[in-house]
C-alpha cells in the first residue's frame, strides 16, 4: 500500500485506528470513520450475500472519507462517507447529477452508480439510534482506473494532450445541458432532477444571474457577521457592497460591462445557466493509461452560471480563473513551464475550435470572474471557525490578501 492507501484490518483497535488514522483536530472529517465491521455491516445491508474480505482507506481528500471495498467474490464497491457538513441533500444532488451526466456522456466516460445510501437506510432504520453508522454516506460501483493527478506528471506532453482532449469533449457535453434557473438538484416530479434551492445556504433556486450574485453575497456577508471578530477589516466594506448589490439588481453593473467583450469569430456566448461538475479538476478523473474511464464527485454539481466552472475548476491545467487581486494565484501563472503554457493554449485552442467555447476572463466577462472571487473574500470559509487569537501567520496572510482582492475587486466593479 501507499502512504496514500491504508489497510483497514479487521481486528484493527478502534481507540488505535482514531489515534492513529482518523486524527484530524479539525475539518469536516473530523470524528467520522468506519472501521472493518461497520463497514461489513454496511455491505451486509445494502448488498445481501456479499461478504467484505478487504477494506482500504484513502488518506487524500477533505470533505469525505474514502474506502474500498473488496468482497470475497473479488467485487469491489467505494464506500464514502460525507463529512460533518453533509446531509441527505447532497445525496439526493450527487444522484440528480450523475443522472442527468449519465444522459449526455453515454458511452465517452462512465459516472459511479449509488448502490446504497444513508437516505436508503434510513427509509428501514428509521430511529436513529439502529442506524449503522450515525452519518450519510453512499457506496457505488468502483469504476475502472487510477485517479489522474495520481499519473499526470509521468506522462509525455504528447500523451496529456490525447487526455486533454477527451477532458474538453467531456466539458462541452456537461455544458450542453442547458438550465433555466440556479440551485443545486432536487427529486423533482417521478423523480426527475429539478433544480432547488443551494445546498450550502439553503437560499434559492434564483430566476436569473443577477439574483444568484446577490443571494451568495448576502450569504457571505451573513457569515462575515457571525464571526464578526475574525473579520473587522471586512466590516467597513459593508456600505459599497450594498452599493454593488443594488448595481447588480438594476441591471447597470452588466450594462457597464457589456462593450468589453470581444469574442473570436465563430465562438457564441456561453449559455448563461448551463450544468457544472463543480469541481472538474484531475483528482475527480479516472484513467487507464491516457484512456479517461471516469469522472466522478458531482457532490457540489448543479444548474449554475458558466462563470463557475472556470472559477472552481481545470487548477490542473492552469485555466482556472484565479482572482486577478491575489499575488499568490498570479504568481504560479507567472511561474508557469513553457510546457505548461503550451498545454494551456492547446486545451483552450480544442474548446474554441471543435466546441465553439472559451474561458470566462480577459476578454470574456471578465467582471464575473472578479465578482465569483469577491464573494468569496468577503467571509473565507477556511478563517470563520478558528478564534483570531489563534490564527497562524498563514491564516494573518490569508485574511491581508482577502482584504486587498475585495478593495481592488469594488474599484474594477465601480464601487
Amino acid at each position: 500500500m501507499t502512504a496514500d492507501i491504508v489497510t483497514i484490518l479487521p481486528n484493527a483497535d478502534e481507540a488505535s485506528l482514531i489515534a492513529d488514522i482518523y486524527n484530524e483536530g479539525q475539518g469536516p472529517r473530523m470524528g467520522i470513520y468506519l472501521t472493518f465491521a461497520k463497514a461489513q455491516d454496511l455491505i451486509r445491508f445494502h448488498l445481501p450475500g456479499k461478504q467484505l474480505a478487504e477494506l482500504s482507506y484513502f488518506r487524500r481528500g477533505y470533505n469525505n472519507r474514502v474506502y474500498l471495498a473488496r468482497c470475497s467474490d473479488g467485487s469491489e464497491y467505494v464506500i464514502r462517507l460525507g463529512g460533518r457538513f453533509w446531509d441527505h441533500k447532497k445525496i439526493t444532488n450527487e444522484a440528480q447529477a450523475l443522472a442527468l451526466a449519465r444522459s449526455v456522456l453515454g458511452d465517452i466516460v462512465q459516472v459511479p452508480v449509488f448502490l446504497g445510501t444513508s437516505i436508503d437506510e434510513a427509509k428501514i432504520h428509521t430511529d436513529e439510534s439502529a442506524r449503522i453508522v450515525p452519518y450519510d454516506y453512499i457506496i457505488m460501483n468502483r469504476l475502472p482506473g487510477v485517479p489522474l493527478d495520481s499519473v499526470w506528471d509521468k506522462l509525455s506532453q504528447d500523451d496529456k494532450k490525447k487526455v486533454v482532449d477527451q477532458a474538453a469533449e467531456i466539458f462541452a457535453k456537461l455544458r450542453s445541458i442547458e438550465m433555466t434557473s440556479i440551485g443545486n438538484f432536487i427529486n423533482g416530479l417521478n423523480n426527475e432532477p429539478q433544480v432547488g434551492a443551494n445546498m450550502e445556504s439553503g437560499v434559492g433556486p434564483f430566476m436569473s444571474w443577477g439574483d444568484f450574485v446577490i443571494g451568495n453575497i448576502q450569504q457571505e456577508i451573513k457569515y462575515m457577521l457571525d464571526a464578526a471578530d475574525n473579520f473587522s477589516e471586512v466590516k467597513v466594506f459593508l456600505p459599497r457592497l450594498e452599493t454593488l448589490m443594488e448595481k447588480v439588481k438594476s441591471g447597470d453593473l452588466e450594462r457597464q460591462f457589456q462593450n468589453q467583450d470581444a469574442l473570436p469569430e465563430g465562438v457564441a456566448a456561453g449559455r448563461p445557466i448551463s450544468f457544472l461538475h463543480g469541481d472538474f479538476e484531475s483528482r475527480n478523473m479516472l484513467v487507464v493509461g491516457t484512456k479517461i474511464t471516469g469522472l466522478h464527485d458531482f457532490e457540489f454539481a448543479g444548474g449554475f452560471p458558466s462563470e463557475q466552472e472556470w472559477c472552481a475548476g481545470f487548477e490542473w491545467l492552469f485555466a482556472r480563473a484565479e482572482d486577478p487581486y491575489d499575488e499568490g494565484e498570479q504568481q504560479k501563472l507567472r511561474d508557469m513551464t513553457q510546457d505548461q503554457k503550451d498545454l494551456l493554449d492547446y486545451f483552450l485552442r480544442t474548446l474554441r475550435e471543435k466546441h465553439g467555447m472559451v474561458p470566462y476572463g480577459k476578454g470574456n466577462q471578465e467582471y464575473k470572474v472578479v465578482l465569483y472571487h469577491l464573494q468569496a473574500n468577503i467571509a473565507p470559509w477556511w478563517l470563520r471557525d478558528p478564534p483570531r487569537d489563534l490564527w497562524t501567520e498563514k491564516q494573518i496572510k490569508s485574511m491581508k490578501t482577502a482584504v486587498d482582492s475585495l478593495e481592488k475587486a469594488l474599484v474594477f466593479l465601480g464601487c
